[in-house]
């Protein structure tokens, strides 16, 4: 995927993908000047999070 597909596919703006593939915060791959971000383990990478975030709201209630 390329990162305005990532952006709409999480429903956010293109430079919040670049900002997060540049920290690391994202599963992406660099070829050259280009990113891109392997469907399955965007994912895997949203799936987690978002696991993440429901045990850290467990935690507090």
């Amino acid at each position: 995927m390329t990162v305005d597909d990532v952006a709409h596919y999480l429903g956010v703006v293109p430079g919040t993908i670049y900002r997060k593939a540049r920290r690391g915060e994202i599963p992406a791959v660099k070829m050259g000047k280009i990113w891109r971000f392997p469907r399955e383990a965007l994912d895997r990478w949203l799936n987690d999070t978002a696991m993440n975030a429901v045990k850290k709201l467990d935690r507090f209630s």
